[in-house]
């Protein structure tokens, strides 16, 4: 059984998440906001390193990444997290530009974007699109 197995994959698709940004706001407001739609937010973390540590303590189905954080960038963490697990998976939550992002995290890990500040909508519908595509992608590796 690998890390992700469960979570994301049940019908009503309720994930376990690691939420990632420097702003305590931001990670209240994403908190409040996963857990009222039925997911769990399995810990917070405010730079690079504090996400690495956690993605390998809880294992998450999907870490939400802000891209500017003061001590160290998104794409550090992400590269750090996907070093240690090539099958991580990404929301990027950023005010940095869509296309910008895209062009660069497209080749790491399954990404999605989803644009400061957040809305529910546009989140549920990035975690749907990355855990479709995941299931798409175990098939095919089976």
């Amino acid at each position: 059984m690998d890390a992700h197995e469960g979570g994301c994959k049940e019908k009503a698709r309720a994930c376990r998440v690691l939420i990632t940004d420097d702003s305590l706001i931001t990670r209240m407001f994403l908190k409040d906001m996963l857990e009222s739609n039925g997911h769990t937010v399995v810990g917070e973390a405010k730079n690079a390193a504090e996400s690495l540590a956690l993605y390998k303590e809880t294992h998450p189905d999907i870490t939400t990444m802000d891209m500017n954080m003061p001590e160290s960038s998104g794409l550090e963490a992400i590269r750090s997290i996907v070093d240690f697990d090539a099958d991580a998976r990404f929301i990027i939550v950023s005010a940095v530009d869509q296309k910008l992002v895209r062009d660069q995290y497209a080749h790491m890990g399954t990404c999605e974007y989803v644009s400061k500040p957040a809305e529910w909508g546009k989140l549920k519908d990035a975690i749907g699109r990355i855990m479709r595509n995941d299931t798409t992608r175990r098939k095919s590796d089976a």
